[in-house]
């Protein structure tokens, strides 16, 4: 009987550490999953665009994403492989 109750305070216990870690890391801006589920692959000119950021692939997600903030505050994901946005990440990458 107490080696039950040992055990179930341990499993909560550490169940609430990993949600815990789970909320600090998304707090700090690290996502725990895929952030783009459409991509964009249109030409979209640069003047409509005030940031882009790239992540690349890892645990979080198997695919590099590229999110550009448009200057109306929208976000949209392009897709990698369009012509114009390995442009854009070669030009990112140079910096």
């Amino acid at each position: 009987m107490n080696c039950k109750i040992t055990g179930t305070v341990v499993i909560l216990c550490l169940a609430l550490a990993a949600v815990s870690e789970g909320m600090s890391l998304k707090s700090i801006g690290l996502e725990l999953r895929c952030q783009c589920i459409k991509k964009e692959s249109r030409f979209i000119h640069p003047r409509q665009i005030q940031n882009v950021e790239l992540f690349p692939s890892g645990p979080h997600c198997k695919d590099a994403e590229v999110i550009a903030t448009m200057k109306s505050g929208h976000h949209i994901c392009l897709d990698p492989n369009a012509p114009w946005v390995k442009i854009v990440i070669e030009r990112i990458l140079e910096r």
